[in-house]
């Protein structure tokens, strides 16, 4: 299976720092040179690092990616497990010093219940399963796993947070098929890499909160600086 995100992360180490591209399903195509990914703390957005200060005890990080977050964590002395899809993402992870990396979706988690106390689901990772049933049920898998005063800490981009034509017809467009606005079918490519179609859910944070409570969680807390542009990072607790 093509694997352009983690073919990219290793260019990136390479030094081959071609960006990476994602195409949205109208023909929209954006562009990442993958910098946020290798980033070190002090350059996290502010939101990030306000709710990072709220992770406590066994830490699960979903859609680790190559470490960003479980290695700050690691290093302030935290238990953590990261999971991703990706094998080279995994690969590299570990070469990059994170203890625990094993490759599971997060839409299908594999874990003894009341295991973590932490779940970290940063950049975007709230929607990976794709649409508000498949986040919903992710939740309540999570309440298994999680202790019972254990919180996510989640973040989304806020879908509606533009004034770009492009996306708000995408939206319109997305109304008239019964979807939320920010129901968001993407694919990356890297070189010669294309990977399969598939589904992210961006929501805005009344949306976060509505899908949050059918699966037993509450937003106890939500960070939002404008200089972090549309990402807001949310402190979920159980119910």
């Amino acid at each position: 299976m093509a694997d352009p995100f983690g073919e990219a992360y290793r260019g990136y180490l390479s030094g081959n720092h071609e960006p990476m591209v994602i195409e949205r399903e109208d023909g929209y195509v954006d562009t990442d040179n993958l910098e946020s990914y290798f980033a070190s703390y002090s350059d996290f957005p502010a939101c990030q690092k306000k709710a990072l200060e709220k992770a406590k005890g066994r830490v699960l990080d979903i859609g680790m990616g190559v470490g960003r977050v479980a290695l700050h964590l690691q290093k302030k002395g935290f238990d953590v497990v990261g999971v991703d899809i990706s094998d080279l993402a995994i690969s590299i992870a570990r070469e990059r010093g994170v203890k625990f990396a094993l490759k599971m979706s997060a839409c299908d988690l594999d874990f003894p219940d009341n295991r973590f106390d932490t779940v970290m689901a940063l950049g975007n990772n709230f929607g990976l399963c794709g649409s508000p049933d498949m986040v919903a049920a992710m939740l309540v898998r999570l309440r298994r796993i999680i202790s019972d005063d254990g919180i996510i800490i989640a973040e989304s981009l806020d879908p509606l947070n533009t004034t770009l034509p492009e996306h708000l017809s995408y939206h319109e467009e997305n109304r008239s098929r019964g979807n939320p606005p920010g129901q968001t079918r993407i694919r990356f490519r890297y070189g010669k890499s294309v990977g399969a179609w598939y589904d992210l859910l961006l929501t805005t944070p009344a949306e976060m909160k509505a899908i949050s409570a059918r699966a037993g969680w509450t937003v106890s807390e939500m960070f939002y600086y404008p200089e972090s542009g549309p990402m807001y990072t949310v402190v979920l607790s159980k119910s």
